[in-house]
């Protein structure tokens, strides 16, 4: 690592209220990426709002004032040459500022926002691979401000460098350090060897100024500092300054500001100033870090600006055994709506339907059934079920079999209330069986739940699931009843889990499939200990699951000997952004593609939402970082596509391994590639890398039979199938109406190409990029 690297600038991102005036001998360079503030420099000031620039040139003197949220880049330029090959004044005056630029150019400007925001990515990075880059981006950032605004009028006169004279050097040493003292231009002289009259000529002629206009310009910086940042007298910061007396110090100072050094004060002093905070509250707040980075994420991403920083590179040589391969084994989709009267709403009938044609959904999971409104008394004319059939009847026609959860209300606790709850469950049931027949509904899934408040699994709810599976495997013995057992890792949560199981051995009530969560976001405490470790928290909590039906199955004389639950992941996540900036926008389709092939060899089925807005109805909070499958309406998010993409892996398992799988399906070929991270996208360091880091694949398929293929290659990735870019570029963030919803469902699809190839013996080769948590799909069609 190279953080102790002193580099000859200093780049931050602040969030300003208030910075006290100074002067520094440092070019400074403002980029604002949010909100606004006013720099006074001199007597001008300027407002600078988003996208903003401004150049601050050496020993200018400036304040910044802001009563609104911002987000400041400040780059801070050395006047020490970055390099021996450079002269002393290798810094020209430059005149920049966007408030008052003309139209055309702002491709100027443009340039230069994007050669600060990579040189701030390459500084953030700061290790010996990018100390080059560093550079690189900071000489460009220079030949812009050089080339495109460089003034060749100054308005103030500036101190030359160019030392030709090295004996000139340490003389300037030693006025910056005791320039509080009183110096001579003898003292000097005699000092260095040098004549008085040699001395005079050569210093206004190397320095540029005379050696007393010097020598003040550097007391009057410190003074005007001591001025705004202390209660000290005029006189004090006089004499402390080096000053003799008090009138050459007023008649100095007002030279070079305009102003006595008591108006000064009154103007800028920290004291009296009407932007003071309160006590112990910063002024100005420097940001640095995985911080910095997550916040400069969200103009990165609102100005398409990218950087490939560190390529990861990968070969892989696939040979293609022409022998018969093991079948690739994906996991059964579940689509949750929440409540059954979900079902009814039309919006989410359409979502069902492009579900069932385009991803082949297995399961639909919703609580309990329509409440209906019928009265006990009343004649039927009709059935008592009329909601209840509309709906059921719209999954027998798009064949999607309902996983139903039983949640026994909180208050139900004797027997006798219990039994009249599941009986009127089981009277539905049997109103289907004869509605749709014994075929269908042996089908269907039904799961005893733990009660939602309390999830546990009082005196009612043990007897309400053993009187519910006897009855209902009375009138349909085939079809799949089943628990919920697991919601985290809580250890009593465990307990009660094994106890009811060894209590449905003595029952011979065992369920035919077990469910359970691993959501790392369930609650805030699961979260701050397992989310940046989720994949680990799955497995642990499966493991669990697991554990008990071992246990129970290796137990002598034991009825559970052949017992094999089906198991179903119904409630999970993966990593997700954090905050404003994140939120919705961390694109993560390869995460979620790589967990769910992961999940896949050890459980039966994996759950998702269906939409957005169905999940905030049942939680009450914002679900941006969910599984969904729809954003809301037909809006399709990533995780859409990546099922699909999993969709086209089919037939034999050819290889497999970090980033791809191929398969082999009646003679067709299906590769797919992706580029998953796990890297905290809020506190990582290299969470402005990681963001666009790329994966480079050079892929050699061997042993391809040969002949002609038509070859068809699909992308997904932050900007072919992710949503948060696409609304950013039409407006961003802005309500959606009709025409522009209807817009993003047609332009947010994965990228596709297709191409007729001719291969060899040699095989075939291809080459992809992918960026962060990207995915790529090549599907191989032999032309017969």
């Amino acid at each position: 690592m190279v953080e102790s690297k002193q580099f000859p600038f200093h780049l931050s991102l602040m969030k300003v209220s208030y910075a006290p005036p100074q002067i520094s001998d440092y070019f400074t360079l403002f980029l604002m990426l949010s909100g606004s503030m006013n720099v006074t420099v001199g007597e001008q000031e300027y407002t600078l709002n988003t996208d903003d620039l401004l150049v601050i040139n050496p020993r200018q003197q400036y304040q910044v004032k802001s009563e609104d949220k911002n987000l400041l880049l400040s780059l801070r330029i050395s006047k020490t040459p970055p390099t021996t090959h450079f002269k002393e004044n290798w810094l020209p005056y430059i005149d920049c500022s966007t408030t008052d630029a003309k139209v055309k150019d702002e491709e100027k400007f443009q340039q230069l926002r994007e050669a600060l925001v990579h040189l701030m990515v390459a500084y953030f990075k700061k290790n010996e691979e990018t100390e080059l880059e560093i550079y690189q981006y900071l000489f460009t950032v220079l030949k812009h401000l050089v080339k495109d605004f460089k003034k060749d009028v100054v308005p103030v006169p500036q101190i030359r460098m160019d030392l030709a004279d090295d004996r000139m050097s340490p003389l300037l040493e030693e006025i910056q350090r005791n320039y509080d003292q009183p110096i001579s231009l003898e003292s000097l002289a005699e000092k260095s060897g040098l004549s008085y009259y040699h001395l005079s000529r050569s210093f206004k002629k190397q320095v540029g100024v005379t050696f007393t206009e010097y020598l003040n310009q550097i007391r009057l910086m410190h003074a005007a500092e001591s001025l705004v940042l202390t209660s000290q007298s005029v006189i004090k910061v006089a004499l402390n300054n080096g000053f003799s007396t008090v009138k050459n110090f007023h008649q100095v100072f007002k030279k070079q500001y305009g102003v006595t050094p008591a108006n000064f004060r009154k103007t800028y002093s920290l004291e009296n100033n009407q932007m003071k905070q309160t006590t112990g509250s910063p002024d100005y707040q420097e940001i640095t870090g995985g911080a910095a980075l997550q916040e400069l994420a969200k103009y990165l991403v609102e100005k398409d600006i990218e950087d490939e920083n560190a390529t990861i590179e990968q070969q892989l040589q696939l040979r293609l055994p022409k022998e018969q391969q093991s079948d690739y084994k994906g996991s059964k989709k579940i689509i949750k709506i929440g409540p059954a009267r979900e079902g009814l709403a039309n919006g989410v009938q359409r979502e069902l339907c492009i579900l069932q044609k385009d991803l082949a959904f297995d399961f639909v999971q919703f609580e309990g059934f329509c409440e209906e409104t019928n009265f006990e008394n009343d004649v039927l004319l009709v059935s008592e079920y009329i909601l209840n059939n509309q709906w059921f009847d719209f999954l027998v026609k798009i064949q999607l079999k309902p996983m139903i959860l039983f949640y026994l209300p909180e208050n139900y606790i004797e027997n006798e209330e219990v039994q009249l709850w599941c009986d009127k469950q089981l009277k539905i049931i049997r109103h289907f069986l004869n509605r749709y027949g014994r075929d269908e509904v042996n089908q269907w899934y039904f799961q005893w739940s733990l009660p939602k408040v309390s999830g546990i699994w009082n005196e009612g709810s043990r007897w309400g699931y053993h009187y519910f599976y006897r009855k209902l495997k009375q009138l349909l013995p085939n079809c799949k009843v089943g628990l919920m057992s697991l919601r985290s890792l809580d250890d009593k949560e465990y307990r009660q889990y094994q106890e009811f199981i060894h209590e449905q051995e003595e029952q011979h009530c065992l369920p035919d499939f077990i469910s359970f969560h691993a959501d790392p976001y369930a609650s805030p405490l699961i979260k701050d200990e397992h989310a940046l470790r989720f994949k680990k928290y799955q497995q642990d909590i499966l493991s669990r699951v697991k554990s008990v039906i071992a246990m129970s199955q290796t137990k002598k004389d034991s009825v559970c000997s052949n017992w094999t639950p089906e198991l179903f992941l119904t409630d999970w996540n993966t990593l997700v952004g954090e905050g404003n900036t994140f939120s919705g926008t961390f694109f993560r389709s390869a995460l979620i593609l790589e967990s769910i092939v992961e999940l896949s060899k050890e459980v039966t089925g994996i759950a998702f939402w269906l939409n957005i807005k169905v999940k905030e109805r049942q939680t009450h909070t914002r679900e941006d970082s969910s599984l969904s499958v729809f954003l809301y309406e037909e809006l399709r998010r990533p995780l859409f596509f990546s099922l699909r993409f999993l969709n086209h892996l089919k037939g034999e398992l050819l290889a497999s391994g970090d980033g791809y799988i191929l398969t082999r399906n009646q003679g067709q070929y299906q590769l797919l590639l992706y580029n998953s991270s796990y890297l905290d996208p809020l506190y990582s360091v290299d969470t402005f890398q990681v963001q666009y880091q790329t994966k480079k694949v050079r892929v050699h398929l061997n042993e391809l039979p040969v002949g002609n293929y038509l070859i068809r290659e699909y992308v997904l990735d932050k900007d072919h199938g992710g949503i948060y870019n696409d609304w950013i570029r039409v407006g961003g963030q802005a309500e959606l109406d009709h025409e522009l919803q209807r817009y993003l469902e047609q332009k947010i699809v994965p990228k596709f190409e297709l191409k007729k190839e001719k291969i060899d013996s040699f095989g075939y080769e291809l080459e992809a990029t992918l960026t962060l948590n990207a995915c790529q799909l090549y599907l191989f069609q032999p032309l017969y």
